[in-house]
């Protein structure tokens, strides 16, 4: 064989290969493989939430410390805002978090944003939300930058991919597996209707799941074994501020400001533990970092880290999870400090928005 020859066979085994990979990836977009958590039918269900709220509105946002951290019905009766609390993993991408924003905010709402320290700077995509994401929303993948699409794609799991594409093949076949065919969007909001309203007859999982959710999208808690972890909730480091979370915030914010709405940023609760020290000069470095971020976006903080500081008995699971009276505790603390924040920056009743 010639050297042009050889040349052509391997470009055309190259194009070949690369066309299988690109049909096998698009082919396995959307395809169940053991989702986590139910995270898709959280989704629907806070989706079906936002979509049923009428008026001036407070939208959450953050990871499950946000879930889990707020009494959102308290929150709506002390500021006279709907409440639709968004929040679920902390592992989805930020730009992720902020889309669900726009899918439904409107002007005159506001954004709380208790964002997770390490969300300040991470600068790739877990391996985790990148295999979650191709399941439950393969429309983000799709409204990527081409920069972002290639980020994404280097954490994906291929293994997951060839699953997807065995899931589909099954599907088209007749011999797709029940245990993994997902719900229909219409039967999740069903039985989330019917858990709210005490009619539900079925099992529900003693974890995250869309049972374990009330009318607000707030997590109720459920019956299982309590256990706590201590955490130095990523202020001991020395990372910056990511260019990925710099970019993302930012087009974030300036979207709510083209479209009237205002912005706040929210330290999320950390518990007391060995492991965290708010005096450590590391810790105040890290959260001078994050202020001057957030202030270079003229974004406000509602309150101090120390004002969130909870004990160890106040967590439910984990060292991110609140115990239900420790979330209405949370609340209570944040509300004053919102209320003068919302005062100080328009209109204090919603009402008059209308």
């Amino acid at each position: 064989m010639s050297a042009s020859k050889f040349l052509k066979w391997l470009s055309c085994s190259f194009a070949t290969f690369s066309a299988i990979v690109v049909a096998l990836f698009c082919l396995h977009l959307g395809q169940p493989w053991w989702p986590h958590h139910h995270n898709r039918e959280v989704r629907i269900a806070k989706h079906h939430i936002a979509e049923s709220v009428e008026g001036p509105t407070i939208w959450l946002q953050g990871g499950s410390s946000t879930w889990f951290g707020f009494d959102s019905e308290l929150l709506s009766s002390r500021t006279g805002y709907q409440v639709v609390n968004l929040a679920f993993n902390v592992t989805m991408p930020s730009e992720f978090c902020f889309d669900e924003i726009k899918r439904f905010a409107k002007p005159n709402d506001i954004v709380i944003l208790p964002l997770e320290n390490s969300m300040y700077f991470r600068d790739y995509y877990s391996n985790y939300a990148a295999n979650e994401l191709a399941i439950w929303a393969p429309d983000f993948f799709w409204d990527l930058t081409w920069k972002r699409k290639a980020m994404y794609l280097k954490y994906l799991s291929w293994r997951k991919v060839i699953a997807g594409v065995f899931a589909r093949f099954g599907q088209i076949t007749g011999s797709f597996k029940n245990q993994l065919k997902p719900l229909e969007p219409g039967q999740v909001v069903a039985n989330a209707k019917a858990h709210w309203n005490g009619d539900y007859q079925g099992d529900v999982p003693a974890y995250y799941n869309y049972l374990t959710i009330n009318r607000y999208g707030d997590f109720e808690h459920s019956n299982h074994a309590l256990w706590r972890g201590l955490h130095d909730y990523n202020l001991m480091g020395t990372r910056p501020i990511s260019e990925m979370t710099r970019e993302d915030l930012t087009q974030f914010v300036n979207w709510t400001r083209s479209n009237n709405i205002r912005v706040f940023m929210s330290w999320i609760p950390m518990a007391r533990n060995e492991k965290l020290n708010l005096d450590h000069p590391n810790a105040v470095a890290t959260i001078s970092r994050i202020r001057s971020f957030t202030d270079s976006l003229n974004l406000n903080f509602l309150g101090n880290p120390e004002d969130f500081l909870v004990e160890i008995e106040d967590l439910y699971d984990t060292s991110h999870h609140l115990t239900a009276e420790a979330a209405r505790r949370h609340t209570e603390t944040l509300i004053p400090i919102l209320n003068k924040a919302i005062a100080n920056t328009g209109d204090s009743n919603p009402s008059s928005s209308n």
